[in-house]
């Protein structure tokens, strides 16, 4: 399947769910959207030509491209990353879970409030649909990657 496609079908598997029921940017002043010059989310393989003229794509340290919004934008033209924030569909090489993003700066991840089970169950179909192209598999399994290398380290500092 083609890359945009697989990145369509992801955005129509989240449809409308969100975190919670209610408008969760009412617990932190809507931090994810605030934006900024150095604040921006992860794009998927084939997202940048779907992405809105409001919103500018750079490239972090890594060399991936990163959307940078200006704090508001139509919700139906969002980023993946931004659709599913603050979980991550993870690999494992066998099955696709969902964790809190380690980059996620999110009241939620405090796990004080519960994700919705809709969000969580369309989070992982999302991460399901990403494992159909290899350009797609292959930027999941390195964020996957990345996750667990975070998490060994916060286990070996104990945090």
């Amino acid at each position: 399947m083609k890359k945009e496609n697989v990145i369509k079908s992801c955005y129509s598997a989240l449809g409308k769910y969100t975190p919670l029921e209610v408008d969760c940017g009412q617990l932190c002043d809507g931090f994810c959207c605030k934006g900024g010059e150095n604040l921006g989310m992860l794009l998927f393989p084939g997202e940048e030509s779907l992405i809105d003229g409001d919103i500018t794509v750079t490239e972090d340290a890594n060399g991936r491209k990163v959307a940078v919004c200006n704090g508001s934008c139509d919700r139906s033209k969002r980023p993946l990353s931004c659709r599913i924030y603050p979980l991550l569909p993870v690999f494992d090489g066998e099955k696709i879970e969902t964790a809190f993003d380690v980059r996620a700066n999110c009241p939620l991840t405090s796990g004080e409030l519960e994700i919705s089970r809709r969000f969580d169950k369309a989070v992982r179909r999302v991460g399901k649909y990403l494992l159909l192209n290899e350009e797609t598999k292959a930027f999941l399994t390195e964020l996957s990657e990345e996750q667990q290398e975070y998490n060994k380290l916060k286990d070996i500092l104990g945090v």
